[in-house]
């Protein structure tokens, strides 16, 4: 009797740990880079994936690197690449929302030092939702994504 027991509390402990790891995380990050910077740069790009399981929205964000965040989007009218504003990146449950060359973008504005090849440095995102979540950016030499 004892050993049908343990097996039975060997099963459920298994099953409880299947069910938990097929949780999906709220929110996760990946991939976030930027390129490496010339001496006396005042801006710079980065880019990521965002991938929500839930509808939230991207409002903000902030780092250590330079004064302040702006986020955009780019986009070729008439020949003509165009950066407009993008003041908030909705996010659809599920669906990654891509940070990356040519398209959405945050701008680093004031920055603060080079970014050296090699580099990582906190960048903070503020969601509606989800809160805030701190990323680590690699920064990577020109040409190399």
């Amino acid at each position: 009797m004892n050993r049908v027991l343990r097996n039975l509390a060997v099963i459920v402990v298994a099953l409880v740990a299947a069910a938990c790891g097929q949780a999906r995380e709220p929110l996760t990050v990946s991939d976030a880079w930027a390129n490496a910077t010339p001496a006396g740069a005042t801006v710079a790009a980065v880019y990521m994936k965002v991938t929500a399981a839930e509808r939230d929205t991207l409002i903000s964000s902030t780092t250590t690197v330079a004064d302040h965040i702006e986020m955009h989007t780019s986009s070729e009218e008439n020949g003509m690449m165009r950066m407009r504003p993008l003041p908030t990146a909705p996010l659809a449950a599920g669906e990654p929302f891509e940070f990356a060359p040519g398209g959405a973008h945050f701008m680093l504005m004031g920055l603060r030092q080079p970014l050296p090849a090699g580099l990582r440095f906190p960048m903070t995102l503020q969601f509606e939702k989800a809160g805030s979540r701190t990323v680590q950016v690699l920064v990577v030499e020109p040409g190399t994504r």
